[in-house]
């Protein structure tokens, strides 16, 4: 088997921005263009681009217009979603989260990659959002040769992210996944119970240090693993199943 080299998984629109950085950012030129790109559009085009408005408008377009003066803080901490809430960064032993920081990215529409203890803002912006159409170009496409060069330097990529943030990941050996429940006489993949099962899954992996599949946790928390494969030929999809 080949050894997990990096685990992906989604940023949260929700932050708390708390703990001090201590590693590198991935592309701090290219968040410094975007940062600057934003600082160029008017409060009205951002809200149309973000979808945002009143209130919530209005801080978002200070953020950016001060961006240098907002707090900065650790990425696994700050991020405050479901999914991070059971990420449990802080609840890792040292070696759990030596072994996070190395091996997990945190995918980020202002920041790229983003290892758990590097620095990110309380920024908004996904990768869907419209912010570069001057340019002729979108997020995905900004960021995607990096991306690349990135993700093509490991041996594959065990992904617990959601589609917006999984279609950017481009590798041969791509193992991604999902959560599902049986409900009414049907598998399904639901929002919530995903997103605090891919944070516990992190969790477990960085724990325990796994560098192979067939070192993932049969069962967590009321959730069987299907059986695996012999190798990863290619990009695949297997599933975590709980019946209800």
């Amino acid at each position: 088997m080949e050894e997990i080299m990096k685990l992906i998984i989604s940023p949260s629109k929700t932050k708390d921005i708390k703990g001090t950085p201590s590693g590198p950012m991935f592309a701090s030129h290219m968040t410094e263009q975007i940062v600057k790109h934003m600082q160029g559009v008017s409060k009205e085009g951002l809200g149309k681009a973000l979808k945002i408005k009143d209130t919530v408008l209005d801080e978002v377009y200070d953020f950016y217009q001060n961006y240098d003066k907002e707090v900065e803080g650790m990425a696994a901490l700050s991020y405050d979603g479901l999914s991070f809430k059971n990420f449990d960064y802080d609840g890792l032993s040292e070696e759990g989260k030596a072994f996070a920081n190395t091996h997990v990215w945190i995918g980020s529409a202002l920041y790229g990659l983003v290892a758990p203890n590097s620095g990110i803002k309380g920024y908004r912006l996904d990768l869907i959002d419209p912010v570069l159409k001057e340019e002729k170009t979108n997020l995905y496409a900004w960021w995607q040769p990096l991306v690349d060069a990135a993700v093509g330097e490991e041996d594959w990529i065990l992904n617990l992210a959601s589609k917006e943030y999984s279609k950017w990941i481009n590798h041969p050996k791509m193992v991604t996944i999902e959560f599902l429940e049986h409900r009414n006489g049907v598998w399904k993949q639901l929002s919530t119970s995903s997103k605090q099962m891919r944070g516990s899954l992190a969790h477990y992996i960085c724990e325990h240090q796994v560098t192979e599949l067939s070192q993932l946790p049969k069962e967590l928390k009321g959730f069987v693993l299907d059986p695996l494969p012999t190798a990863i030929d290619g990009s695949i999809t297997i599933a975590y199943r709980k019946e209800l």
